[in-house]
């Protein structure tokens, strides 16, 4: 029994020294052997990659340089003409700080402190009234005008404002009142008459204007078609009338209506066409 313990002793010893021996000398697990198949794909891919980015960009280059060789080049610009000005209406602005000899025909006007005062007329017994005439705003028919009106001095019932048409000392005007009236009116020079322009009953009440001594602006426009002008009428920039009457040229201007009346004027204003012709038909014969 002990010679069998002995020997299986031994034999573990020499199992384990057998092992010992076999893990010291053993040698490392050899490496897996590269896959040159695989590896040579790889190359062959990348090289494609690169002969064809080289091919798009020389076929690119090539479309560019055709593209230019057949392209249509761009129309060079050409200068316009400067274009010649349409002529315009003829437009006046007087805000009366210096006299222009513009206003003609008046016996008592005169331009003093930025204002261009009319009157006061001595007494007369004709009932004509006294224009001052704008000697460039020429005749017309069609226009547009304005200007600031005030009572300075004298008899309150009568009428002062602008003269929409002239021809003879034949006239037609349309005149404020510092009674808060306004008419249009024609006057006939041969026979010393007034007459209503767009109506029998020319004087009109208007809230629109200021009593007394109030600075009312008065503006007026005339438009025409086939023979008929058609007046409009503001006041302080409402409108408070319209009408109708036989078209006419003449020439324009400010009024004051009758004697021992002084107003001053401001601020005028002009816009109109002037005809070659004045029209010297009597504004009475307008209706």
């Amino acid at each position: 029994m002990i010679k069998r313990k002995s020997l299986h002793t031994n034999f573990l010893s020499i199992v384990i020294l057998v092992l010992l021996l076999a893990a010291c000398g053993a040698e490392p697990p050899p490496s897996p052997t590269p896959d040159l198949q695989a590896a040579a794909t790889s190359i062959s891919l990348q090289q494609t990659i690169v002969a064809l980015d080289a091919t798009v960009q020389a076929h690119s280059a090539t479309q560019t340089e055709a593209a230019r060789a057949t392209s249509t080049p761009l129309p060079t610009a050409t200068l316009s003409p400067t274009p010649t000005a349409t002529p315009g209406p003829l437009v006046i602005r007087d805000d009366f700080s210096v006299d222009t000899g513009r206003w003609i025909e008046c016996g008592q006007c005169r331009i003093e402190n930025g204002a261009l005062q009319m009157g006061p007329y001595p007494i007369s017994e004709t009932g004509e009234g006294y224009l001052a005439i704008c000697s460039d705003c020429g005749v017309v028919q069609d226009l547009k005008m304005g200007v600031d009106a005030t009572f300075k001095d004298g008899y309150t019932d009568r009428g002062f404002g602008l003269v929409i048409r002239e021809g003879n000392g034949n006239y037609a005007d349309v005149e404020i009142t510092t009674w808060q009236v306004y008419g249009a009116w024609v006057y006939d020079k041969s026979i010393n008459a007034w007459d209503g322009l767009l109506s029998d009953d020319p004087w009109k009440l208007s809230g629109s204007l200021y009593p007394s001594y109030g600075t009312n602006r008065l503006e007026v426009e005339i438009t025409s078609q086939g023979g008929t002008s058609t007046l409009s009428i503001r006041i302080n920039g409402q409108l408070v009338n319209t009408g109708q009457f036989p078209a006419v040229s003449g020439r324009v201007g400010l009024v004051v209506g009758l004697h021992s009346l002084a107003v001053t004027f401001d601020n005028f204003y002009f816009e109109g066409e002037p005809v070659t012709q004045p029209d010297e038909s009597s504004p009475n014969q307008q209706g």
